[in-house]
């Protein structure tokens, strides 16, 4: 697992409120029961807050499970 994936699956787990070894690739609000519209912005805010990054409504319509957003992060910081 690399850094990035490690700090996304424990921001996760304080959002969602759920063990660190229940966050998986797919991991989705199908499958996280916090993973509401709710839930979905205190993610995306507190992703923006740990890197230090900005996303745009097209990046969030995106961001569906755990790998989409992995990969929406490491788009954001490396332009």
């Amino acid at each position: 697992m690399t850094k990035l994936e490690e700090k996304l699956t424990q921001i996760m787990s304080l959002v969602f409120e759920i063990p660190e070894d229940r966050i998986k690739e797919d991991s989705s609000p199908d499958d996280i029961e916090n993973w509401d519209s709710i839930g979905a912005i205190n993610l995306i805010t507190a992703i923006e807050e740990e890197f230090d990054i900005e996303f745009d409504d097209e990046d969030l319509l995106e961001m569906l499970n755990f790998q989409l957003i992995k990969l929406k992060v490491e788009e954001k910081l490396n332009a």
